[in-house]
């Protein structure tokens, strides 16, 4: 005798054992056999959803919703399936309804926060993760989410805090070595973040951790090692897009722009219609000498995607790499019109009015981008460089100080505010403002640079020598920082690391010709007139070429 109850519980139990084959063919045998049950429809959705096949999920979680109208678990189903889809608006909206039909659902309190973690909405994500966790009290994934969220809304030190709290509950958590890394970067601790993708190069997550190891090589100007760690990424995850991107800029920025321009090429026919794939190809492009095919394809693809602000914006950016900074103006206007709130599109609309001399219209530009988005550093940092770039660093000063108001843990902004505080010549000030920085992020670069620059000038070269030291350990060879570490060992009597570290220097950065009067200072010191007097006449030929026509180097 047929019992549709009895098959259905055990179709039930094979999906609870984790064998999704039987329980598939047992759910679809109860469907074909006419059998009406909305468990039916969801747990087929379950299915379609772990055989990653989310279009069929998504039309099983419909029907068992029209079955079950009271049911949240049907609404959980279809929350799920619009994140993996990259739909985290839908997600939301579909796990708010699960809430409201049953407000004790922690499951969809726990995936609330993620989505909302994923959105950078900090306080939203946390209150759904609280209530997650009141719920249940034993769920990680709750924590895991309210790490994401702070690191995604710029608070490594409180998302790093939270990864321990994860680690206390569940020491073997998958995740852990990642986030951890991520948090440490965030904070300049580069040895630190390295040692743990190191260790989550041999978890489930080996992609990922390969792709940060390549982001940190990347920094310090290691091609070579960058391109070999993207190539083990790719290993573990063949569709890791961004690292089959970065490992072709890569080798764009290592001389090989043929080799980036193959390795963008499957990419590209993969993707045809993502605007940030079509907008990878186009530096590619560049760097092969085809700057009007990267023009055509960008100009193809905002044709098809009219209302894809992304597509306008990398047109735009493409426009203004090839010198045509009024053309970029229009279409970047276009994409600030399409997506007010995408903070991009402001700071590159800036960049091309400020190239086209319209310096004023630039930093108004920034203004209403700040005004939209007050919590957003990048924009504040523009503003206050665009701001500077007109001669008016008070107003500078004052943007910077209103954006510390609402994020007083950035070390960005602290450090930027030492900076103007050092340029006026407030030694004071810049020693307050460098010590908040430092207290945000012990390891922050500019704040470690402009604390060398300050030491130095105070007549400390010892204590800027220290500074010197760490803050070169993430630093690229072309980086200031080497330059004044260098000035910094002179002063101290060092010559032989000064040589060392000056003549590295000026082959990292031969535009520099404070570089070369310093090496040729060292020089002098160290008994060697003849070298001194070459790098001096480097250093005036330089100054004489950045002046300008007319002027004799």
């Amino acid at each position: 005798m047929f019992d549709a109850d009895q098959r259905l519980r055990k179709a039930v139990e094979r999906f609870e054992e984790g064998d999704l084959e039987a329980a598939r063919a047992m759910l679809r045998s109860l469907d074909r056999k006419g059998v009406q049950s909305p468990r039916i429809d969801l747990y087929l959705g379950h299915c379609h959803l772990e055989a990653d096949r989310p279009e069929a999920a998504l039309a099983r979680y419909r029907k068992a919703a029209q079955r079950s109208p009271a049911s949240a678990a049907p609404w959980v189903g279809l929350g799920l399936v619009h994140g993996r889809l990259g739909q985290v608006e839908r997600a939301i909206a579909a796990l708010e309804r699960a809430v409201a039909l049953d407000a004790s659902c922690e499951e969809a309190h726990c995936h609330l926060a993620h989505c909302h973690a994923l959105l950078g909405q900090l306080s939203e994500a946390r209150a759904h993760a609280l209530e997650a966790r009141r719920l249940d009290p034993q769920c990680v994934h709750a924590l895991r989410h309210m790490a994401l969220a702070c690191w995604v809304a710029g608070r490594p030190g409180e998302s790093l805090a939270l990864w321990g709290e994860v680690e206390r509950e569940e020491p073997g958590h998958p995740e852990l070595d990642l986030g951890r890394a991520r948090c440490l970067e965030a904070l300049h601790r580069i040895d630190e973040a390295r040692a743990c993708y190191l260790r989550a190069l041999a978890g489930p997550v080996r992609a990922d951790a390969a792709f940060g190891l390549a982001q940190l090589e990347r920094q310090q100007g290691r091609l070579a090692e960058a391109a070999a760690r993207l190539r083990v990424a790719l290993e573990a995850d063949p569709g890791h897009l961004e690292a089959s991107l970065c490992l072709a800029h890569t080798l764009c920025e290592q001389g090989e722009p043929e080799a980036g321009w193959n390795r963008l090429l499957p990419v590209l026919e993969g993707h045809p219609h993502d605007p940030d794939v079509v907008g990878a190809c186009a530096p590619v492009l560049r760097a092969l000498g085809r700057g009007q095919d990267a023009s055509a394809l960008l100009e193809a693809l905002a044709e098809a995607q009219p209302d894809a602000p992304r597509a306008w914006l990398h047109l735009g950016e493409h426009l203004l790499e090839q010198g045509e900074a009024g053309r970029a103006v229009a279409v970047l206007r276009r994409a600030l019109r399409l997506d007010p709130d995408d903070e991009d599109v402001p700071r590159v609309l800036a960049r091309a009015l400020a190239r086209s001399g319209r310096a004023r219209a630039a930093a108004r530009t920034l203004a209403c981008a700040c005004m939209r988005n007050p919590r957003s550093v990048p924009l504040a940092l523009d503003l206050a460089a665009a701001q500077c770039a007109r001669g008016r660093a008070v107003p500078a000063e004052r943007g910077l100080l209103r954006a510390l108001a609402s994020q007083p843990q950035s070390a960005d902004l602290w450090a930027a505010a030492a900076e103007l505080a050092l340029d006026a010549g407030q030694a004071g000030t810049a020693r307050s403002r460098l010590r908040a920085a430092l207290r945000c992020s012990s390891r922050h670069p500019q704040a470690l640079a402009l604390l060398v620059r300050w030491l130095l000038a105070r007549g400390r070269p010892r204590q800027a020598m220290a500074a010197g030291r760490v803050a070169v350990r993430s630093a690229a060879p072309h980086d200031e920082v080497v330059r004044d570490l260098g000035a910094a060992c002179l002063a101290a009597g060092d010559l032989p690391q000064a040589v060392l570290l000056l003549r590295r220097y000026v082959l990292a950065a031969p535009s520099d010709p404070h570089g070369y009067r310093v090496l040729a200072s060292a020089l002098r010191a160290g008994g060697e007139p003849a070298s001194a007097l070459d790098q001096e006449r480097l250093a005036r030929t330089l100054e004489g070429w950045q002046a300008g026509p007319g002027v004799e180097g």
